[in-house]
């Protein structure tokens, strides 16, 4: 078993993917944006998709791929095209890539036409297809929460099956590590489906205050995110896909990761639980 790149490995799954690697002896190497600014304990190479120059030093001895879209790159065929044809070049045995929840209907999100430039190249492959994380709520989301004490996303009464990314990292290493997972597609959610003003009842009563869902029209979120100082193609994307959350398309549960993992998913309330100290 050769070395595994890990793209985004200081990022909200990456870094768990790395975690998991090492913990089960696989060679890994990092990639990141700047050496100097991670404590990773294992080897690192400084990586970036917009950098050609980079992807030798990343990829030379390395035999598989873990691939995560970085969400400023909105173009995947200006921005993660070249790599993946790199990569194609190379003969990599293996990418793991993490796509989105209900792509295989949707082919105008940047995830899957990432997918289908993963099969025009041929490349052995294993697709992560996870529901919302719910660490966009202790990221993306966290100041609203922390300071305003409200969750401000457009998407109505819809229920969405939130996954953690501890989980989607632990699945990612069992893919790497066992070739039964080689082209094979897996839908990532929690157990459960929830809306939002469960996530605002759940995150009040483990912060011990009242936490709102405001849920604002699609335009109103799109322009008060790009006013907060979120970039334009990022809002955008961000709209889009609570567009589709709001029409029912995130309330999938699958059994997926307790299957790979045998073991239930982590819960919502346990996630709160354990980020709590991000809201205070």
């Amino acid at each position: 078993m050769g070395k595994i790149l890990v793209t985004g490995a200081t990022g909200n799954i990456g870094k768990y993917v790395v975690e998991n690697l090492l913990k089960c002896g696989v060679s890994v190497r990092a990639a990141v944006f700047e050496i100097e600014k991670n404590d990773l304990s294992c080897e690192t190479v400084e990586f970036d998709f917009l950098k050609r120059e980079t992807f030798a030093g990343a990829l030379e001895g390395v035999d598989r791929v873990f691939l995560v879209r970085p969400p400023q790159l909105a173009n995947p065929k200006k921005d993660m095209r070249p790599f993946l044809e790199e990569v194609a070049a190379r003969g990599i045995k293996q990418v793991v890539f993490v796509s989105l929840l209900g792509v295989e209907k949707n082919p105008v999100v940047p995830h899957r036409k990432i997918e289908d430039m993963i099969l025009e190249f041929s490349i052995p492959y294993t697709f992560l297809r996870p529901g919302f994380f719910m660490q966009n709520l202790s990221t993306t989301h966290a100041i609203e929460i922390k300071d305003r004490n409200e969750i401000f996303v457009p998407v109505g009464n819809a229920k969405t099956s939130f996954i953690d990314t501890r989980d989607i990292g632990a699945v990612a290493a069992q893919c790497f590590l066992h070739e039964k997972h080689l082209n094979k597609s897996y839908s990532l959610t929690g157990n459960e489906a929830i809306d939002y003003y469960q996530v605002a009842n759940t995150l009040s009563g483990v912060l011990c205050r009242k936490i709102t869902y405001k849920n604002p029209g699609l335009l109103n979120f799109r322009r008060k995110t790009i006013n907060r100082g979120i970039k334009k193609e990022y809002a955008n994307v961000m709209t889009m896909l609570y567009l589709l959350t709001k029409m029912g398309t995130a309330k999938k549960v699958t059994h997926d990761v307790e299957n790979i993992l045998e073991r239930k998913p982590i819960s919502f309330e346990q996630f709160a639980i354990d980020h709590k100290n991000v809201w205070l």
